[in-house]
């Protein structure tokens, strides 16, 4: 009734069964000859221990590193490594990395009750295989059923518990929930195969991972390939004739240096839960620090600003694969998540701000975009394009409506065209300078399972996960 079937016999070493008291079908068994590996060999994770941080000791921590001022340099990307060198440093001591070796975990509803009623389960089994005596039999499966029972009332028990408890905490309410077995795409992040060119199942993390640097690295060069050529109906004549109303003065955009305090205000605000970048610094510690790191990162902006340049190391993302549909081994069923640098945003906060500043100022938005704009919101949206629908309706007039969905629309901007608009929108040299350096010589590294991938460059499209990005889009 069970078969193990095998095309290569001679690589089996031993077959069999073995006696369980889960079913009334004998578990088999076989011996495949396989490649020796090392024993006694366990897992570990890393992770960072926080038992002597505090927000006062890592304050003092971070003034024994003696952060220069950095507004003195001539060049951004050194002030900025020589920032990241000290505080990663002061990260290390306050809370240093630890290893820990990871055990198997017994389910939380698992009591001695259950132990207790398996081990007297097997005793009754192997007394009934011993002499095959009917009654025998007729205990054993009862003792078999009273342990299924006990464990479906034990689950039933604990898990009313834990939702009882947690109904006001939804964090933990829907932790409780998802280890009933609620489908969670996350947890499969980590376990991915995928088909190479061959066609052939990788397994390999790092293989993987080149799978989807590649991948990743061509789909934007390849949708603007198969895009038609431009009907030289939009030129930048054209452009500049659209905004002659707008009255906007060349060059006047500029940007304005930052202080302390505005800094502080951003660090405070940061989620403390915020993922880490490639550079490691979660938003915790920039949170922690604030008092001390708000100097530094304000001389570190206004350098940027003065230099027209923006940091090298800001602009390296970290991508990890998110299953979308389909097919688990292609790598165009995953959505790229890309995590940037935290202080690298923090810049970008600024040059938003004033950015947002001059084109709210000079009416350059469109007036009925509710996207990616303060204070707007799908509800904007929707409220106008209901009442254009019933103002139509009781105009007797029929409503129309045409909707685009632009595939990968943030990755096929072009860098050119958007450097130019910006110049006829009233951009200064040293803004659009800035911007040329802020989208150029973008690179990105794939991360699974903490294996990272070679870098893979991106040349065209706004940065995923930037602030900046949706404001440029």
């Amino acid at each position: 009734m069970d078969h193990i079937l095998t095309n290569t016999p001679e690589k089996i070493t031993q077959k069999g069964t073995y006696e369980t008291a889960l079913s009334d079908h004998q578990m088999i068994f076989c011996t495949r000859k396989a490649q020796k590996y090392k024993t006694n060999c366990h897992n570990y994770i890393q992770f960072r221990s926080f038992i002597n941080h505090t927000v006062e000791s890592f304050e003092n921590i971070l003034r024994s590193q003696e952060f220069p001022n950095y507004s003195e340099f001539d060049n951004v990307d050194i002030a900025y490594s020589d920032f990241i060198s000290r505080l990663t440093n002061a990260v290390n001591v306050s809370a240093p990395c630890r290893r820990k070796r990871t055990k198997a975990q017994t389910e939380e509803w698992f009591d001695g009750e259950i132990a207790e009623s398996i081990l007297l389960r097997n005793k009754l089994y192997k007394k009934f295989k011993k002499n095959r005596i009917h009654i025998n039999e007729q205990i054993f499966k009862e003792a078999k059923y009273k342990v299924v029972n006990l464990i479906k009332q034990k689950k039933k028990e604990f898990f009313k518990n834990k939702l009882n408890e947690n109904i006001g905490r939804p964090k933990e309410l829907w932790k409780t929930i998802k280890s009933l077995g609620l489908p969670n795409k996350k947890s499969n992040a980590g376990n991915i195969c995928l088909k190479d060119q061959m066609g052939e199942l990788q397994f390999n993390s790092e293989v993987n991972t080149k799978i989807f640097k590649n991948f990743f690295s061509n789909l934007a060069s390849d949708l603007v390939n198969k895009l038609p050529m431009a009907s030289n109906i939009f030129t930048d004549t054209s452009t500049t004739k659209f905004y002659e109303g707008y009255n906007i003065i060349p060059n006047s955009f500029n940007f304005y240096e930052i202080n302390e305090s505005y800094i502080y205000k951003q660090l405070i605000a940061i989620n403390s839960h915020k993922a880490a970048g490639i550079d490691n610094i979660s938003g915790r510690f920039l949170k922690d620090g604030s008092k001390v790191l708000a100097l530094p990162i304000s001389q570190i902006c206004n350098l940027s600003i003065k230099l027209s340049t923006f940091p090298k190391d800001c602009k390296v993302a970290k991508i990890t694969p998110l299953y979308k549909k389909g097919s688990r081994t292609e790598a165009k069923n995953y959505r790229p998540i890309s995590l940037l640098p935290i202080i690298s945003k923090v810049i970008e906060k600024t040059i938003h701000q004033q950015l947002e500043e001059y084109l709210s100022s000079n009416h350059i938005f469109y007036k009925f975009q509710s996207g990616f704009r303060s204070n707007h919101s799908t509800d904007t949206c929707l409220t106008y394009l209901s009442n254009k629908i019933l103002t139509g309706f009781d105009n007797g007039l029929l409503t129309g409506l045409i909707a685009i969905d632009l595939q990968k629309a943030f990755d096929t901007i072009d860098h050119a065209i958007l450097l130019r608009k910006m110049k006829i929108l009233g951009f200064s040299e040293n803004v659009i300078k800035w911007f040329t350096s802020y989208l150029s010589n973008r690179v990105f590294h794939v991360n699974i399972n903490n294996t990272l991938s070679d870098a893979g460059e991106v040349n065209s499209g706004v940065p995923h996960g930037s602030i900046l990005g949706t404001m440029l889009f």
